[in-house]
């Protein structure tokens, strides 16, 4: 899990403790007084920071980070890993009853409606899969950690979606990770853009263009876990950051899918800047 998955991991339980308060400005207030980092949550300050919902008091990890990590030990050694054996994990840990005891996400509820009802013959009105959270993402780092393409990543991200701008995604996202240490950090995003899908391009280069991020973030994107609200601000927060501990203490201070966003920047930043050794210590590295 060297490569990627730690730095993803580290990321995703750093900010927990405060992950889906979208009050930004309790969050950079409190900020001030305590670090928002590796903390336990408490009902304390989601009453008191408003909008927030509060459903991870006793978890290490949010459910993607759950899912990152299951679908890791999966293949390590099953390279020929399937889609049908990626819904079948999912159904496993999400049914009731199931293996996973924590929140479940609105695309793991219907993921587990849609199975229970084809096992029960209960007829239902069939709908796109176009879900849109940083879900998607989890098999492209996973596959990423075990030297897999991008198609691979597509057929289990497939699951929950037929969104191919994921699949045009990775497609920048690795063409980051690929020149990263060879290109400088101006061109290197600049060229990126190109590889992303067309109607992200403008907001792209606008998470260059602006600086202030508060600005950025209300213009331009925004801080729940969606597509055109994440993937412009990690853009954004990659660009102008400084290096892994300055950007995922500035993740936490942001709020809102803070936890699901470290997810991807963990991931990225620890390819250029270290993660600080106190925090591995933080984490459970999974064999």
């Amino acid at each position: 899990m060297n490569k990627y998955l730690i730095g993803a991991l580290v990321a995703n339980k750093a900010t927990l403790g405060f992950h889906w308060i979208y009050d930004s400005t309790y969050l950079e207030e409190l900020s001030k007084k305590q670090s928002l980092l590796f903390q336990k949550q408490s009902k304390k300050h989601y009453d008191c920071a408003k909008p927030s919902y509060f459903v991870y008091p006793n978890g290490n990890y949010t459910t993607q980070g759950m899912m990152l990590i299951w679908l890791y030990k999966s293949m390590i050694n099953n390279h020929l890993f399937t889609k049908s054996d990626y819904e079948n994990l999912i159904y496993q840990h999400f049914k009731p009853g199931g293996l996973y005891k924590g929140y479940i996400e609105s695309y793991g509820k219907k993921l587990v409606f849609d199975r229970l009802s084809s096992e029960l013959n209960i007829q239902t009105t069939t709908k796109a899969l176009m879900d849109d959270h940083l879900v998607g993402f989890v098999p492209y780092l996973v596959t990423k950690e075990l030297g897999l393409g991008i198609d691979k990543a597509w057929e289990l991200a497939s699951i929950f979606t037929e969104n191919e701008e994921y699949k045009t995604f990775y497609l920048m996202f690795d063409f980051i990770l690929e020149n990263i240490h060879t290109t400088s950090k101006k061109d290197l995003f600049e060229q990126a853009i190109f590889y992303s899908p067309i109607r992200y391009q403008k907001v792209l280069n606008e998470a260059i263009q602006i600086r202030d991020t508060k600005l950025f973030i209300n213009q331009h994107a925004g801080i729940a876990c969606h597509l055109p609200q994440s993937i412009p601000l990690i853009f954004h927060m990659l660009y102008h950051g400084e290096s892994y501990e300055q950007v995922i203490n500035w993740n936490a201070k942001i709020g809102g899918a803070s936890s699901d966003r470290g997810l991807l920047l963990g991931a990225i930043l620890s390819q250029v800047s270290p993660v600080p050794s106190d925090w591995l210590n933080k984490i459970s590295i999974i064999k």
